[in-house]
């Protein structure tokens, strides 16, 4: 058996990460017989087939998802060794590839990449708002370095660190009913329209387990697929939200938008800053972290309204 190529490894990737052969060749800039000519040396090479057809739908066979495992490892480390080889060939240069969650990424990471880039003014960011289980299989897939997101559950191979402990509320506008009340039953909600911009979200998902908890039915749900809209629907009356305070702070301050907070103890989310065990992260790469761990807490703090405020 031969050993695969890095640009066959790289194209049977590239099929998967976009969704199929015509995405993957224009991704590719290659016509899509020279990828499938590709993958069929690749196949050849190894001596199995690692698509299979069913239907429109191309899908890996047995041993595809075997390459799948390894491929990805391969491409990382050759991607941490270019990394490595262009910081010692020109020390404060590189690439870090960041996701944060939802309205952490529009509030909360600027000021963080602020004081990031006024110590690696040359590292180039790429910077994606990721709801918890994207970001989660991304650093995994060596797309993402580092994610900022509400805390999973224990995942093999990455080291999750605590960043801050906040508090969602029931965002209501301020006409509604509910708008004078100091705190709302979960089984209130089953009577309201609930507007969210990822139901996958790990928030939502939080929310869901709480009503079961305490026995209480889901409410209607609308998503909306920009976080920035929810918001806008609450304020005219469409529904609901359920979101910390300090997402919507100025129309807290304004008193467009109430915030009242969950039953007894509230309903709390914890935060993290995750990043794949083990790997190697450059310098930079390190010092944000840091400044996450010394900043993001703060920043949450800071942009939450105080009583009355």
């Amino acid at each position: 058996m031969d050993l695969p190529e890095i640009r066959h490894l790289i194209a049977f990737t590239t099929v998967l990460e976009t969704g199929g052969f015509t995405k993957a060749a224009h991704a590719l800039n290659l016509t899509q017989s020279a990828l499938s000519h590709q993958i069929k040396t690749l196949e050849e090479q190894l001596g199995v087939e690692v698509f299979a057809r069913i239907g429109k739908r191309t899908v890996l066979t047995q041993a595809g998802e075997i390459l799948l495992q390894h491929a990805t490892v391969v491409l990382r480390e050759l991607s941490d060794a270019r990394q490595a080889l262009l910081e010692l060939r020109d020390p404060g240069r590189g690439r870090l590839r960041i996701s944060a969650a939802g309205y952490s990424c529009y509030l909360l990471l600027p000021r963080i990449l602020q004081e990031f880039k006024a110590e690696f003014p040359r590292v180039e960011l790429s910077v994606s708002a990721d709801y918890t289980g994207e970001a989660v299989q991304h650093l995994l897939e060596g797309i993402l370095d580092i994610a900022i997101l509400v805390v999973p559950s224990p995942v093999r191979g990455m080291a999750i660190e605590p960043l801050a402990v906040d508090e969602v509320f029931v965002i209501v506008p301020a006409e509604h009913p509910w708008a004078s009340r100091r705190r709302i039953r979960y089984a209130e909600l089953a009577s309201q329209v609930l507007i969210t911009y990822n139901k996958a979200s790990q928030t939502h998902q939080l929310l869901l387990h709480r009503l079961a908890q305490e026995g209480a039915g889901a409410p209607e749900t609308m998503e909306v697929r920009e976080a920035e809209a929810v918001t806008e629907m609450v304020k005219v009356g469409l529904g609901i939200a359920v979101q910390p305070p300090w997402v919507v702070r100025d129309d807290l301050r304004t008193q467009k938008l109430v915030a009242i907070p969950f039953g007894r103890t509230g309903l709390k989310r914890s935060w993290a800053i995750a990043y794949i065990q083990g790997r190697r992260l450059a310098a930079y790469g390190q010092t944000f972290i840091r400044i996450c761990r010394e900043r993001f807490s703060q920043l949450m703090e800071a942009e939450t309204p105080t009583e009355g405020g």
